[in-house]
C-alpha cells in the first residue's frame, strides 16, 4: 500500500489549507497519510536557504503592507 508522507509546519497557513484537503484525496485514491511535522526555519536553514520575508525583507523601495 502506498502512503502519502505530508511534512508540515504547525506556524504555516498554506499546510492548514493542505491538511484540510488530503484527507479526502487520501480517501478518494486509496494511500494512507501520514503526518510528519516540520520547522521549516531549520529546514531552510539547513539548506542554506532563506525564508521570503527575510530574503526581501531589507528592499528599499518595497511598500509596507497597508493596515486595515
Amino acid at each position: 500500500m502506498s502512503e502519502i508522507r505530508f511534512y508540515f509546519d504547525f506556524g504555516s497557513p498554506n499546510a492548514y489549507l493542505s491538511h484540510r484537503l488530503l484527507p479526502d484525496i487520501a480517501q478518494r485514491t486509496g494511500p494512507s497519510l501520514r503526518y510528519v511535522p516540520v520547522l521549516l526555519r531549520g529546514v531552510l536553514k539547513m539548506a542554506g536557504n532563506q525564508s521570503p520575508a527575510q530574503a526581501v525583507g531589507n528592499i528599499n523601495n518595497k511598500l509596507p503592507h497597508p493596515q486595515l
